[in-house]
């Protein structure tokens, strides 16, 4: 017994130390994949964009059966969008069109202001400028579609103050970065909502990728492409509870390089909401509405890897 209890202590005393190894540890590999990071965006910053695309798409067709599974979930999924007969074509180019998409990130970490104003075309600024006089801060949502990173990049350039709600893993602490020396806020989806009621109170943007539900988030089944489907509830609450607009944000690529960024007519709360789970919903449905117009236009830069429909997987041949 006096064995184990020593045994025990000695353990004990040794987590403060295996922690703090293991943040050192966290540390070190961020900053040396940070360094890493640098050199290949400055090397896709100076390649033209078929060049970079060329790379993307070799390194797509490598991966290819590491890739199997994503792969599948995108081809179930299109085939409620796109339809059966197109659907495996429509997964390939969705994969092909990832790559490309972190390309543009990869570049557009390097670009200054003024070279990403130039690369976009730019549709509904009267949109946002008509939220942005409520005087309430904008919420954007964003499917994962297109090019995000681009859309916030371009939306630092133009002089928009973003708060940007994010996972909690290696891989995003890594790209926030770069983000955080535009002058980004980061706000961890499983830390306090404070800063996001800071933002909007402050009239700035709190940007939310809102078409994936992970685990722990609040979810509400709305129709999406004629089934319904569970999207977070999180962005139509805001809204609610803070007044502040809530609008759909595309930027999707275009030949030769160039993106168009759209801002979707603005979701307005009611002023006054006599049922707020009711309101909640039909934010949620009109936001997914304005997701589904951005994927009908552009099926193939939509990066659907994971059951969008789970109830009727069984349905769609599963």
């Amino acid at each position: 017994m006096e064995s184990e209890r020593v045994t025990a202590s000695a353990t004990a005393d040794m987590r403060p130390l295996w922690r703090a190894a293991r943040a050192r540890a966290w540390r070190w590999s961020l900053a040396a994949a940070g360094v890493l990071l640098d050199g290949v965006s400055a090397g896709a910053h100076r390649l033209p964009a078929t060049s970079r695309y060329a790379i993307s798409d070799g390194v797509v067709w490598a991966l290819g059966p590491l890739l199997a599974r994503p792969r599948r979930d995108a081809e179930l999924n299109f085939r409620r969008v796109v339809g059966p007969e197109r659907a495996t074509a429509a997964s390939h180019g969705s994969l092909r069109n990832y790559g490309r998409m972190a390309m543009d990130f990869l570049a557009s970490r390097m670009m200054a202001p003024k070279e990403i104003l130039a690369l976009a075309d730019t549709v509904g600024v009267e949109r946002l400028e008509a939220a942005m006089a409520r005087g309430r801060g904008v919420i954007f949502a964003l499917p994962h579609a297109g090019c995000w990173d681009v859309a916030a990049a371009f939306a630092q350039a133009y002089g928009c103050q973003l708060t940007i709600v994010t996972e909690s893993d290696w891989g995003t602490e890594l790209v926030a970065g770069s983000r955080r020396s535009r002058g980004v806020t980061l706000a961890p989806r499983n830390q306090s909502l404070r800063s996001l009621f800071r933002a909007l109170r402050r009239q700035e943007f709190v940007v939310m990728l809102s078409d994936i539900a992970p685990a722990g988030v609040q979810t509400v089944d709305v129709e999406f492409f004629g089934a319904p489907a569970p999207f977070p509830v999180g962005p139509a609450r805001l809204a609610l509870t803070t007044g502040a607009p809530l609008m759909v944000i595309q930027c999707i690529r275009l030949p030769g390089g160039r993106y168009r960024l759209e801002a979707q007519e603005p979701l307005y709360p009611p002023e006054r909401s006599r049922d707020s789970e009711a309101d909640a919903l039909a934010m949620t449905a009109a936001m997914a509405a304005g997701f589904e117009r951005i994927i009908r236009a552009d099926p193939e830069q939509w990066y659907p890897y994971h059951p969008v429909w789970p109830a009727s997987a069984g349905r769609l041949g599963v």
